[in-house]
């Protein structure tokens, strides 16, 4: 299976020798043995990563790093971050590295989209082979809607960095990126929320083409997938437009999620969603925990904060003159 979606023999090469390298590093490490294997993830690592007309890699390349049974030593962080240099320059993208001390440490968060996706598609660079055999498969039509809520997150917060650098235009691409990736992100939420999620971007984008409540989103998904596999290529993103599509998809899974027709305010549809989230111990202490940052983050007070963030998230993409640095600090620290 190739890295990259349309399998330019020049990506090829150049991932191919990064993860050579890469494995060399890992195995004249001296505390070698602590690690049980490195996988790469994410889009190369599923065979659908992009590569720019020039034959470059776009996307980052994500690595999962899984010790046997130990914290990774400051030694350990040492050589990632070298590796994460020396590969970051020479390929001109992020190199990234998830480290967690076991295998079954990892598979708490099986039920996530990110982690499905591991177990779907990935490469070991160094280690066990059969590391992910047994892994906890289960079918993407399972996944949970709040990792649909995560998704509305993560790609809102996306446009909002992106419209806060817009007027840069040394920030062009990362402008463009993130317009694509909310556009992605809405067609997949409203593919989870509707257990209608699929392996591949282009099964997703058929499966999309079927809701008609969602056809409005079908060109911006279509021009976002392309631009996914092949960079540079296609017109850019309209802000506007694609800021629509997020509102429109928070009411859209807002429905779905309750059960109930979700007005088309989007502050409304936010709190619904907030609502509607799982309860637990360790999400009420999270949540006590936020509250002297923001007191409407207590409530529902046993919710995990990260879903309660679309609220505050909306009204910061409603508002381009409202103060961010609250929601940027909450997400980055729940997210």
């Amino acid at each position: 299976m190739s890295f990259s979606k349309s399998a330019d023999p020049r990506v090829e090469r150049h991932i191919a020798d990064a993860l050579e390298s890469i494995r060399a590093s890992f195995a004249a490490f001296p505390e070698s043995s602590a690690i049980r294997a490195v996988a790469l993830g994410g889009g190369y690592g599923r065979g659908e990563g992009g590569a720019t007309p020039d034959g470059m890699p776009y996307n980052d390349l994500d690595f999962f790093v899984v010790m046997n049974g130990k914290a990774p030593s400051p030694a350990l962080h040492r050589l990632l971050d070298g590796i994460s240099a020396e590969w970051g320059a020479k390929l001109s993208i992020d190199i990234d590295f998830c480290c967690v001390r076991s295998l079954k440490a990892l598979y708490k968060d099986a039920d996530t989209l990110m982690l499905q996706e591991l177990f779907a598609g990935s490469r070991i660079v160094f280690g066990d082979e059969h590391i992910f055999d047994d892994a906890p498969h289960r079918p993407f039509s399972g996944l949970p809607w709040t990792e649909a809520a995560r998704l509305l997150l993560n790609r809102g917060a996306g446009l909002l960095f992106a419209r806060q650098r817009a007027s840069d235009s040394t920030e062009a691409e990362f402008v463009r990126r993130n317009i694509h990736k909310a556009a992605l992100g809405c067609g997949d939420a409203i593919l989870i929320v509707h257990h209608d999620y699929r392996g591949t971007g282009t099964e997703r984008l058929e499966a999309l083409r079927s809701y008609y409540e969602a056809s409005w989103l079908v060109p911006a998904y279509e021009a976002a997938l392309e631009f996914k596999y092949a960079p540079g290529t296609g017109k850019d993103p309209d802000f506007a437009c694609h800021l629509d599509c997020w509102f429109r998809t928070l009411t859209l899974v807002a429905t779905e999620i309750t059960g109930q027709i979700a007005s088309a305010d989007a502050a409304c549809s936010a709190g619904r969603i907030a609502r509607s989230g799982p309860r637990s111990l360790k999400s009420l202490i999270l949540s006590v925990c936020s509250a002297p940052v923001l007191p409407g983050m207590l409530y529902p007070p046993a919710v995990h904060p990260r879903v309660k963030l679309l609220r505050l998230l909306t009204d910061c993409l409603q508002h381009p003159d409202r103060e961010t640095d609250t929601f940027i600090r909450l997400w980055k620290r729940y997210n």
